[in-house]
């Protein structure tokens, strides 16, 4: 497997896969590193008591995905792109009194995950309740995508991310 190629091919399948609401820019900096790509989905609405009656406030909520390429990931990678992801959350995540949630995915692409990687990724569990004149929770989300088996390992909040990403690993089957 020629990592570049496989690495190119599933950013363009994230590119054209991924729900039409998402805006998406290539080569984003975030939190001091460059992403090969950041999708990214808001909606607005207006707060409604009860679900029915309209209160005069407007909430927000976000998904944040970012695509990262990295052809080996050992151990000591995976904590540092741990800490990485909360440092991501601390950017992008703009808790305020109307914020409901944020979901920030990190996604790394990268060669063979070997099984003491899944199983430290397995343990990391990032979410995080907001107070104090801010609103809402967010959550981080780790993947690391297994570029020769075609298959996304995630933590422990990460399994609604690898529905996301297995339909669009099963197009390079």
């Amino acid at each position: 497997m020629d990592f570049s190629v496989a690495f190119v091919e599933l950013r363009d399948r994230m590119l054209t896969g991924q729900d039409k609401q998402f805006i998406h820019r290539q080569n984003a900096e975030v939190a001091g590193r460059t992403a090969a790509l950041l999708s990214c989905f808001s909606v607005s609405a207006e707060r409604k008591l009860l679900g029915v009656m309209p209160t005069g406030g407007v909430s927000h909520a976000h998904e944040y995905r970012l695509l990262f390429a990295v052809p080996v990931l050992g151990e000591r990678e995976l904590d540092d792109w741990w800490r990485y992801a909360l440092a991501a959350e601390d950017e992008l995540v703009q808790a305020d009194a109307s914020h409901e949630f944020s979901i920030v995915s990190v996604i790394l692409a990268t060669g063979e995950v070997d099984k003491a990687v899944q199983k430290k990724l397995k343990r990391f569990s990032g979410e995080r309740r907001y107070g104090g004149g801010q609103n809402g929770w967010s959550s981080v989300r780790l993947a690391a995508v297994d570029l020769t088996e075609n298959k996304a390992h995630t933590n422990r909040m990460g399994e609604p991310l690898k529905n996301v990403l297995k339909p669009i690993l099963q197009k390079n089957t």
